[in-house]
């Protein structure tokens, strides 16, 4: 590199002498190309040239037009000009004194693509004075291309639609018993027992108990009406829910087989909260002026003397809203008999269709086998009940055996059903960043974001594709031991911490090859031969890739790496 720097500033001073004819030189100081190997970023290139030129080396007519341009395979990339120019001359350019000499920047970007790996940055240059003109070509700067961000680790996180599936699910039926005024005996003569709502309840408590389902527990709670006495109606509340208690011990006695039955019976005082609710929604035409007293009177006794204060109103209430505040609530609360996990992950291989679809989907998280969950999902698309979920939760295990092309698909299916659902968005970035679409999956993953799912690992993934490791390192926080963690913590220079993560992360082709990439970079021609040969042993395609990798250049001719790669 430094001779062939060495052999353009001299072949330019020769030729500015040739041109002049006159002119007594020194040999110009070296220029420098950064970085000395052109290197990718975010999908671009960026370089610069610098240089000096010493005093007295450079004509006041002369112009040096140079050309620099990009070769890689059978194509060439000619980049933007730049001039140094004498200051006798006109034009664009960079000024140089022919007594002081000068200084020159000169900054290039370009886009990238896959094809540029293996490439040379050269330079053309045309000296001209007046009219004479002497050219000089294919004088090369530097080498190029690394593109150590793409050798990111598809293991962006997928997410599953969980199955709704309980373990333990408990079944709930309800029933009422009203009471007489200041009575807890119980009457199933009274006209709300007699009624058809009341005996359904009652009704279905019977039927419920006679499924022999295990009694999980049964609660009975209790309340007096807002009148009277607050004692009396405390005891009142109580009394009920003793004898309700009595009555049920003896129901399921006389129905099942259940020992030890857990009962938890209270007695609630007088019922305000029922009483306003009752008022608000009854047909009352004072029920405006009841709730304005209540809601003035903190005293519950004032309340209520206040209430009967109002003699006609408060005949409405005792014959329509107070007799259904008078009652015990019954809730048996039983285990819904299920099958176990075994009968279910049997099942779902043998006979699918007799599962429910809830069933279906838990069965899939009962084995570790992709192509197994995979194939129950697909089984789940024939059940009447199917969702969203199925579709997307066969996606991630697409994802997983690689059928992105299928992921893809299932996707859009889900999507169908689902819109607007996070979890589908995220999916659907996972699949463009596969397909390498990396501006479409970050799209998809900030939609899903928007949603209310954490994506802050694909999204880490995307930065680093943009060249933002800082970023990307700022997603990454809570994530250790990963390889796309110590990808970004090597491009943002953070060695130590790439070794670290490097090292913990789980053993991979891509893991080996990033360690070798750290010992060159660290110039460590042991480090790079002993995990290149790693990676390659887990992977033979990356042979191929070390022998064009710039990150290796300068062990190219080396016999350790020639003994690995060839």
């Amino acid at each position: 590199m430094k001779s062939q720097r060495g052999l353009l500033l001299f072949t330019l001073v020769l030729s500015i002498l040739f041109l002049s004819g006159c002119m007594s030189t020194k040999l110009p100081e070296s220029y420098n190309v950064e970085p000395e190997v052109l290197e990718a970023k975010g999908g671009d290139v960026d370089f610069t040239v610098t240089g000096t030129v010493p005093e007295k080396s450079f004509h006041k007519k002369a112009k040096v037009e140079f050309t620099p341009y990009l070769k890689y395979g059978d194509q060439t990339k000619e980049l933007k000009k730049f001039t140094l120019r004498g200051e006798k001359t006109e034009g664009e350019g960079t000024v140089i004194n022919s007594k002081t000499g000068g200084s020159f920047t000169y900054s290039e970007n370009f886009e990238y693509n896959d094809a540029m790996h293996a490439s040379e940055l050269f330079v053309d240059a045309k000296v001209m004075k007046g009219s004479k003109v002497q050219e000089f070509k294919d004088i090369k700067l530097a080498d190029g291309i690394i593109a150590t961000y793409e050798n990111i680790s598809h293991t962006e996180h997928a997410i599953l639609a969980p199955s709704g599936y309980e373990r333990e699910t408990i079944i709930s039926e309800m029933g009422t018993i009203y009471f007489l005024q200041n009575r807890y005996n119980i009457n199933w003569n009274i006209d709300l027992n007699k009624a058809d709502e009341a005996k359904a309840g009652i009704a279905g408590l019977d039927e419920f108990l006679k499924k022999g389902w295990e009694i999980k527990d049964i609660s009975i709670d209790a309340w007096a009406s807002p009148e009277g006495e607050i004692d009396f109606n405390d005891n009142l509340a109580e009394d009920r829910a003793e004898v309700t208690h009595k009555y049920m011990e003896k129901k399921v006695a006389k129905l099942t087989d259940a020992e030890d039955v857990k009962y938890m019976a209270k007695g609630h005082g007088e019922d305000w909260d029922g009483f306003m609710e009752s008022v608000r929604n009854s047909n009352l035409e004072d029920k405006n002026t009841i709730i304005n007293v209540v809601n003035s009177q903190t005293d519950a006794a004032k309340r209520e003397q206040e209430i009967r204060n109002m003699t006609v109103i408060y005949k409405e209430v005792e014959e329509n809203i107070l007799p259904a505040l008078r009652r015990a609530e019954i809730k048996v609360n039983c285990y819904e008999p299920k099958r176990t996990d075994e009968e279910i992950a049997q099942l779902a291989v043998t006979s699918p269709d007799s599962l429910n679809y809830v069933e279906l989907l838990h069965a899939a998280t009962l084995t570790e086998d992709h192509q197994a969950k995979y194939n129950i999902y697909r089984a789940s698309f024939s059940n009447p009940n199917r969702d969203w979920r199925a579709y997307n939760n066969a996606s991630v295990e697409a994802i997983e055996m690689d059928m992105i092309s299928e992921a893809s698909n299932l996707l859009g299916q889900a999507e169908k059903i689902s819109k607007n659902n996070g979890v589908i968005e995220n999916n659907m970035g996972v699949v463009a960043s596969h397909m390498e679409d990396y501006a479409k999956a970050e799209q998809h993953f900030l939609n899903a974001q928007k949603y209310g799912e954490d994506v802050s690992y694909n999204l880490g993934v995307m930065a680093i594709q943009k060249g933002e490791y800082q970023k990307a390192l700022t997603y990454f926080k809570n994530t250790k031991c990963d390889h796309n963690v110590a990808l970004a913590q090597l491009l943002a220079g953070n060695m130590n911490d790439a070794m670290t993560n490097l090292k913990c992360a789980p053993a991979s082709a891509n893991s080996y090859y990033m360690l070798a990439v750290y010992g060159a970079r660290s110039d460590n021609g042991d480090m790079v031969y002993e995990y290149l040969g790693k990676a390659i042993a887990k992977d033979p395609a990356m042979k191929e890739k070390a022998k064009e990798d710039r990150e290796f250049l300068k062990y190219f001719d080396q016999e350790g790496f020639k003994n690995v790669v060839n």
